[in-house]
């Protein structure tokens, strides 16, 4: 196989890549607190080519190499419900899954009633927590269950990253911590502030993505054809030889 052949088919998976993530980040686009995916793009290896200069190289071709969020704030929306909160500036909810403790934009909450503790969890049922890490509860009376949403939404933690848009995206609107994120702190008083009765919007801009869509398309399909050319190429060389 030629070096071109190599070339096109990886610049195929390469954009395949890309128009993925751009698929889903439009699948997205009015779900509360999602952050696109980013996708960064490298060069394959190179190596010499076969003349007596040694420092002309001859490429192989690009990779997707790197996926990141965009942790760029949101707008937040007014939204009905008590348990509704959006963060302006910079951090993340923290939630416990039962499994492993996750992080998320998405502020859309509700109460979950044990017992006599009623519990704030997020859509999936998850446990919010506070600063330090736990759960938040509050007691009910067994008069009336009713919860006075200040005691419970005000215990909110809210976490940072020293690189949030290394964030690995995780399954129901949560992203998880990595080595390259690093541990999670908590945020820093008047880096951000909670807004009640609000939730923020997906950060995804739908024109930025149909353009970076058409960007892809064309570079699959030039991609394709390199592909197509060099094994025309190898037809006719396989040809002459015969």
């Amino acid at each position: 196989m030629n070096t071109a052949f190599y070339t096109g088919a990886s610049g195929l998976m390469a954009f395949q890549t890309k128009m993925n993530e751009i698929g889903n980040n439009i699948a997205n686009v009015n779900t509360n607190g999602y952050r696109p995916v980013k996708t960064a793009f490298s060069d394959l290896l190179y190596s010499e080519m076969y003349i007596k200069s040694a420092q002309l190289l001859t490429g192989h071709g690009v990779k997707a190499a790197y996926s990141g969020i965009d942790a760029s704030q949101g707008t937040p929306a007014a939204a009905q419900g008590e348990f509704n909160l959006a963060i302006v500036g910079k951090g993340w909810f923290a939630v416990d899954t039962g499994s492993e403790t996750l992080y998320t934009r998405d502020g859309s909450f509700s109460i979950d009633i044990s017992g006599s503790n009623a519990y704030l969890v997020n859509q999936n049922g998850y446990y919010v927590l506070d600063n330090e890490g736990k759960k938040i509860s509050a007691e009910i009376g067994t008069a009336s269950p009713t919860v006075d949403s200040e005691k419970l939404t005000g215990k909110v933690g809210v976490f940072d990253f020293a690189y949030p848009e290394a964030l690995t995206p995780a399954a129901s609107n949560c992203y998880r911590a990595n080595d390259l994120t690093g541990a999670a702190g908590v945020s820093a008083e008047g880096k951000y502030k909670i807004l009640s009765g609000y939730l923020e919007q997906s950060g995804v801009s739908l024109p930025d993505e149909m353009t970076d869509l058409i960007v892809a398309q064309r570079g699959y399909a030039l991609s394709a054809r390199v592909v197509q050319t060099a094994d025309e190429i190898e037809q006719t060389v396989n040809s002459l030889r015969t």
